[in-house]
């Protein structure tokens, strides 16, 4: 019988990095022999029936006096936004995500069944303003008994600086001990775990889950896909747009000869139709981590520019892993190929030692 493992992260919205991240983790368990199932977590839009009619009143008065254009029902506005956002990645997730029910209550965690082992990540799952609805101790396993076997793959905590309080380093370094196994994806986070004295397990820093996975199989990804050629060579995905960045890309532009084509982090085109953008495109412009990942996948000259507001530290890691200089004319490609090679086979001894039932 295949072992059954849970796995946990961040609630399912449009974001085309996530989505891969968590695809390629499945398929990796999958093709070692695991049945996994994903912990269906969404973004709850209700109000506590408690603060409905002061909130009404409140949002009533402030359209009259204020905002004209307010809304009034906004949980009902921002839960359409998202379905719509979310059409093309929800008929990914149908497609090649074994999962859950749908879960919006923390209290519905307690509920869910019995598995083998529990995985939580990759990405930023450990950095509290990355898990407000639910809490950052649920994706320390808070809900799930002392005893089962609890791993964490390459968790992010999303910053080199500390985010946590002294109370919280102490009750979450509990739940800590609790786990088999952990493993973080950026180097930062070993010191920081040292500082918290998060050091029984001992973790180590592994590859994002996208890694897992070759460039052959994403292309295979992408002909099992609607796509279409894409409309230019000069590839821009960009979270946080500004005018220095608009610059950037029509210097590039001009300077290249390339055509712009650009995508936004707001789930307007499929998830394969987006993997091709960066295995069509020439050169690449993005401020996003797993922006720079697929760049790396796909061999592709990149600019990257960096992203304080959404942590630099990510990025650093990353360079520093593959031993790339920000923005280099000049990248040995079959050198950081290997590396891939030589990381995934790391992740892989990780994962089977962590899941090996003789060491439960």
């Amino acid at each position: 019988m295949k072992m059954k493992i849970a796995l946990l992260n961040l609630p399912f919205d449009a974001n085309y990095g996530g989505n891969l991240q968590r695809y390629a983790l499945v398929s990796f368990l999958q093709k070692a022999g695991y049945e996994i199932e994903h912990i269906n977590l969404r973004f709850n839009y209700q109000l506590p029936w408690y603060k409905l009619p002061f909130s009404y009143i409140w949002r009533i008065l402030q359209k009259i006096t204020i905002d004209n254009k307010k809304h009034i029902f906004v949980e009902k506005h921002l839960k359409e936004e998202a379905n719509r956002k979310n059409k093309n990645a929800e008929l990914f997730y149908t497609k090649y995500i074994p999962h859950t029910h749908i879960i919006t209550k923390k209290n519905d965690l307690y509920k869910l069944p019995h598995y083998d082992a529990y995985i939580v990540g990759s990405d930023q799952v450990w950095r509290k303003a990355m898990t407000k609805q639910y809490g950052l101790s649920t994706y320390f396993f808070d809900f799930v008994k002392e005893g089962n076997i609890k791993i964490a793959y390459g968790v992010s905590l999303g910053s080199d600086k500390n985010e946590l309080t002294s109370k919280e380093i102490e009750n979450l370094g509990k739940l800590y001990k609790q786990f088999k196994t952990t493993s973080v994806r950026e180097d930062s986070a070993l010191q920081l775990f040292k500082s918290y004295q998060w050091t029984s397990p001992q973790a180590i820093q592994v590859i994002d889950p996208t890694f897992l996975l070759t460039k052959n199989e994403y292309i295979k990804l992408i002909d099992s896909g609607s796509t279409k050629p894409c409309p230019g060579e000069l590839f821009c995905y960009i979270l946080d747009n500004t005018l220095q960045k608009d610059n950037i890309i029509q210097h590039l532009a001009s300077e290249k000869q390339l055509e712009v084509f650009k995508t936004k982090l707001d789930g307007s085109v499929s998830i394969e139709q987006w993997l091709r953008s960066f295995k069509d495109a020439q050169h690449i412009v993005t401020d996003s981590y797993h922006g720079l990942i697929f760049s790396i996948i796909f061999n592709k000259p990149f600019t990257l520019i960096r992203n304080e507001k959404r942590g630099n530290a990510r990025f650093d890691s990353l360079l520093t892993l593959f031993d790339i200089k920000i923005n280099s004319n000049s990248i040995d490609w079959n050198k950081i190929n290997l590396k891939i090679d030589e990381e995934r086979e790391k992740a892989m001894k990780f994962i089977q030692k962590a899941l090996n039932s003789k060491n439960a």
